[in-house]
């Protein structure tokens, strides 16, 4: 072999060095495929799943024998719960009642989209429009009931005549306000301790059942504390 073949030959392995070292450099620093991180946990997955089973089971709750709903403080998921009116015809009853005001009578009902005076017939055994609904009918003999009963402590409640603390109401003072039901109100806590107080009233949007016309006819009743 010549001088020049060898020189030749040593020129060309050293091209082949480097160029396995440049490739074998590239493949160190190239970061490995790695999954997207899920930014959902699987702890909120399941408990929003849970929630909206939760929903949907009481939306599906059969009234009870003699409870009635009063269309007027009534939520969306307990008007649901009324035979032949799906979560359309109660979201129809609870935007009517924000935009139009409280229904003076049944036959009101029949100014919802989709509620007739057959409907109005169907479902009058199973509403009314005193603020006791179908849940409390022992409200009548509350007159002479001790003073720590729940009718006579809501009655007594100097909060009632004006706005509510939505960071310190109780269940029993939030139903006070119209458009929330022991359900709604029960998930507005929740949520409250979720996140351990709401910021303003304007986060009640947050709770599902709660849209843009249901806080806007709550906003004059609730203020949070600074």
């Amino acid at each position: 072999m010549t001088r020049d073949e060898s020189r030749t030959l040593a020129i060309t392995a050293g091209v082949l060095f480097l160029a396995g070292a440049a490739r074998a450099g590239l493949e160190a620093v190239r970061p490995p495929l790695a999954l997207e991180a899920d930014t959902v946990s699987a702890d909120a997955l399941a408990a929003d799943s849970q929630e909206m089973v939760d929903e949907e089971e009481r939306r599906s709750t059969p009234l009870a024998p003699g409870e009635r709903l009063d269309p007027n403080t009534a939520g969306e998921e307990e008007l649901d719960r009324l035979p032949g009116i799906g979560p359309a015809a109660a979201r129809a009853i609870v935007e009517s009642r924000v935009a139009e005001g409280r229904f003076g009578d049944l036959g009101a009902l029949t100014r919802v989209r989709g509620i007739g005076p057959a409907t109005v017939e169907r479902l009058a055994p199973f509403l009314t429009l005193g603020r006791s609904g179908g849940r409390r009918p022992a409200r009548r003999a509350a007159a002479t009931s001790p003073p720590t009963t729940r009718s006579a402590a809501s009655s007594a409640n100097p909060q009632r005549a004006g706005p509510i603390d939505l960071n310190r109401a109780t269940s029993e003072e939030l139903e006070q306000v119209r458009g929330i039901g022991p359900a709604l109100a029960a998930r507005i806590i929740a949520r409250r301790d979720e996140v351990g107080g709401f910021g303003r009233v304007e986060d009640l949007i947050e709770v599902r059942g709660i849209g843009p016309a249901t806080l806007e006819s709550m906003r004059g009743r609730l203020f949070v504390r600074q």
